[in-house]
């Protein structure tokens, strides 16, 4: 039994052995992967290598188990794409006619051989001049508008209406009413002034005479004299509004207290203007 045990033993380890020196040397003459399975091609033979023939033509260990590939799941198929309308092929184009040549061919003669061809020298075409560069694009000034000046504000002017008084004395000659020439230029000279004013808005006269003669003549006498101013102004459109006589009761004297007694004999012209002033 025991002789059958060690008899067993050898057998094994000489085919271990043996396929050992097998296995080097196929794994020399061909290629495997790192996992120690042969590579094999799209036929299912094993790949050599350039040691293949040096090593006397060994073959591919056949016992080796061929390198399972785990099979790849399966795509989904996708969906079918109608196929492209196919186009109608396009007509032949039909070959250009030949450009004239420049060469022109003589006629040729009924029996005799071709005459020469007449070479027509051809004119080199004018180059086409380059063209010139287009003028830059000139951007407008900017235009400054100037801000409107605003007016100046005009001044508010006020005035006032002050009142003067325009007065002269007009003389006349003793119990006489009628006007002295000399007097006439002093009632123009009051007249003038008036008008310079603004506005006349009131005239009065009042009427003298001297203490020579009764108290009622005198009275009367003032009265005419007063009429004979009262027409002169009408003349010259100014209206008198008020008069008065006063006879011989506003006598002027002189400085040693006598009376003076042309001065007592006259009308006083007063005219208010009022003046137009501006504050």
């Amino acid at each position: 039994m025991l002789r059958t045990i060690c008899l067993a033993l050898l057998l094994v380890s000489s085919s271990l052995q043996a396929h050992s020196e097998n296995d080097s040397l196929a794994h020399r003459a061909f290629w495997y992967s790192s996992n120690g399975k042969p590579v094999l091609d799209g036929n299912g033979n094993c790949i050599r290598n350039g040691s293949w023939a040096a090593l006397g033509s060994p073959s591919c260990v056949t016992e080796a188990e061929p390198e399972v590939i785990e099979p790849t799941p399966e795509a989904k198929p996708e969906p079918e794409v109608a196929p492209a309308p196919v186009a109608k092929p396009e007509p032949e184009a039909k070959p250009e006619p030949e450009p004239a040549a420049t060469v022109t061919e003589a006629p040729k003669a009924a029996a005799a051989e071709p005459a020469a061809e007449e070479v027509v020298p051809t004119v080199a075409a004018e180059p086409t001049p380059a063209p010139s560069p287009e003028p830059a694009a000139v951007e407008p000034e900017p235009v400054v508008v100037e801000a409107p000046v605003k007016a100046a504000e005009p001044k508010v002017v006020t005035y006032s209406y002050p009142v003067e008084t325009v007065t002269a004395s007009i003389l006349f000659d003793f119990d006489k009413n009628n006007l002295r020439i000399d007097q006439q230029e002093n009632i123009e000279k009051a007249i003038i002034q008036a008008r310079k004013a603004h506005k006349i808005f009131k005239v009065s006269l009042d009427g003298h005479a001297d203490s020579r003669g009764t108290h009622d003549y005198n009275y009367d006498l003032s009265q005419r004299r007063i009429n004979t101013i009262v027409n002169y102004l009408n003349l010259r459109e100014i209206e008198t509004n008020s008069t008065m006589a006063w006879g011989e009761t506003k006598l002027i004297f002189n400085a040693d207290g006598s009376e003076n007694y042309e001065q007592s004999r006259r009308v006083e012209i007063n005219i208010k203007v009022q003046q137009k002033v501006a504050n």
